[in-house]
């Protein structure tokens, strides 16, 4: 029996409190471009967004604060890629 070709987990970005889709817009092959592509949609929409890889957490990215700083929070699994 042959098992099923899995494709590999992508990272997504999606707004604070949306759950990931498995075929959403923003998916990224690579973190660094996740966070990127988070912290200029957090400019824009002033909302916290997150950056999923496949279904599990990997960051936080905040709205920037009175200062114009963006701060991200990484999880213990996104430890291992920033």
């Amino acid at each position: 029996m042959k098992g099923e070709a899995r494709t590999p987990d992508m990272f997504t970005v999606c707004m604070l409190g949306v759950r990931p889709r498995p075929y959403a817009g923003q998916r990224y092959a690579e973190y660094r471009d996740a966070e990127r592509q988070a912290k200029e949609d957090v400019r824009e929409t002033l909302c916290d967004h997150d950056i999923y890889l496949g279904k599990r957490l990997v960051a936080t990215v905040c709205s920037p604060s009175l200062a114009g700083n963006i701060k991200v929070d990484l999880t213990e699994l996104g430890s291992r890629f920033a």
